[in-house]
């Protein structure tokens, strides 16, 4: 009878395991994405943010005088990496090409910074195309979205002036920002991509 207890408490004790290994599997891709085993595929999304052509996750929200004018004061924005490969190279099955028209970027204030204003999630609309790639081989391509406009990059500005929220040295607070892109393949299967990329937002100088 003991042995018995003890062959039983082995069995649902694998189970246990078997089951918790299972819920936190994310699925192939980038983590949190959606639908990209589908169509069998891994499709996974790099975010590297940049302003004035220079990459950057400092956010400027204050446009400053330079003297004799204004420095420019422009959205900021993100060169954001797709790239997709089959789950089993050498597959039959032809998912063709993918397609992303519609993207939001949500932005989740860090733990160091959780006095700092909420910033509205942007919703933003832009034609993507993933070609299939080979079947042994990957596709990649890079497209520039925005990562940070102006209207939420004043918004900001006006916030931490008002008094209501924390702020460190130069009105900088930290946040991440996390991309959601979202698509569907030739045969109108969906599917969605996460990406993240941490930045912080306050006052930076950019007067040439």
């Amino acid at each position: 009878m003991k042995r018995n207890h003890i062959l039983l408490f082995k069995f649902l004790s694998i189970l246990i395991l078997l089951i918790l290994l299972g819920c936190g599997s994310e699925g192939p891709g980038s983590p949190g994405s959606e639908g990209t085993e589908d169509i069998g595929l891994i499709v996974e999304a790099y975010v590297v943010p940049k302003y004035l052509d220079q990459n950057t996750n400092s956010v400027d929200a204050f446009q400053d005088f330079c003297g004799d004018e204004y420095e420019v004061f422009q959205n900021h924005v993100a060169d954001v990496t797709i790239t997709a490969r089959f789950i089993n190279p050498g597959a039959i099955y032809a998912p063709g090409n993918l397609y992303i028209e519609k993207y939001t970027v949500q932005y989740r204030r860090s733990a160091d910074s959780i006095g700092a204003p909420p910033i509205e999630t942007y919703v933003g609309y832009q034609t993507i195309v993933i070609p299939q790639p080979s079947a042994q081989g990957s596709m990649e391509v890079t497209y520039t979205l925005v990562f940070l406009d102006l209207l939420r990059k004043e918004k900001y500005a006006q916030d931490v002036m008002s008094g209501q929220y924390s702020y460190g040295l130069s009105y900088i607070n930290n946040y991440t920002a996390t991309y959601i892109l979202e698509g569907k393949n030739e045969l109108g299967q969906k599917f969605k991509i996460k990406a993240n990329a941490e930045f912080q937002i306050g006052n930076f100088d950019n007067c040439d």
